[in-house]
């Protein structure tokens, strides 16, 4: 089922059929858009710092200093600044989940509002935001029928009409899963994976929106092929950190 077909028809199933929490399971009450419940919500661990300027890793202990960490001194990502919101855990976890691998679209708006507040609390001063979502290959958007990120995107400029989707970023490889693999392995995997189309004009300052960032291989790799095509300022954002 594509997202918009979901969305037609979902106040008149929660009528029929009330919605649970994707977490706990509890019933949810009040907002038909929920799908995730406000205990579970606020119950994951939100990032807080101190963390690495550059890719946004939370780092234990105090620091009074900026501080980059020995991966990005090692690898120097391609993007400006990287900044996760989340956890890899609890309900945001599974509201992820739910979302990629089971299409709860009824997620979407509480991620997206998170999203949103992210992007305003780690980005500010900034009025008209351009997003670009992390793309899938053709072939694998076909499999699952949409793309999460681009929905988050969707999500987010119901909320904040300023916001922009750029479309330009393409994924010309179709490459394995990055789960099982070595930070070393991932960036090789993804080396050369992406690329942009001919769409004249590109924006000078993009924000990067994926659901998840692990060693940030496939978004430093989405950044290369921006800058490559002449975007001045890649910052990249997600809901969690694995």
């Amino acid at each position: 089922m594509k997202p918009w077909a979901y969305s037609a028809g979902r106040a008149l199933l929660d009528f029929v059929y009330p919605r649970s929490c994707c977490d706990c399971g509890e019933e949810i009450t009040g907002s038909i858009e929920n799908g995730l419940c406000w205990d579970c919500r606020t119950q994951t661990l939100g990032l807080s710092p101190p963390w690495c300027e550059r890719c946004g890793m939370g780092v234990a202990g105090r620091v009074d200093h900026a501080f980059v960490c020995s991966d990005c001194h090692e690898h120097p990502p391609v993007y400006e600044r990287g900044r996760s919101l989340y956890h890899y855990e609890g309900g945001v976890r599974t509201a992820i989940h739910a979302l990629k691998y089971h299409r709860d679209f009824s997620v979407i708006p509480d991620l997206s509002r998170l999203l949103l507040a992210g992007l305003r609390a780690h980005f500010p001063n900034e009025e008209a935001c351009v997003l670009v979502a992390v793309p899938l290959h053709p072939r694998r958007q076909r499999k699952r029928g949409f793309n999460q990120g681009v929905e988050l995107i969707k999500g987010m400029q119901k909320l904040d009409h300023s916001l922009e989707r750029w479309k330009g970023l393409q994924r010309i490889k179709d490459t394995e899963t990055q789960t099982r693999l070595s930070k070393a392995a991932r960036r090789e995997n993804v080396r050369s994976a992406f690329s942009v189309k001919d769409t004249g004009e590109v924006p000078q300052k993009v924000y990067l929106i994926d659901d998840v960032m692990t060693t940030g291989a496939t978004l430093d790799a989405c950044a290369r092929a921006l800058r490559k095509a002449g975007v001045v300022e890649v910052n990249t954002l997600t809901l969690a950190r694995g």
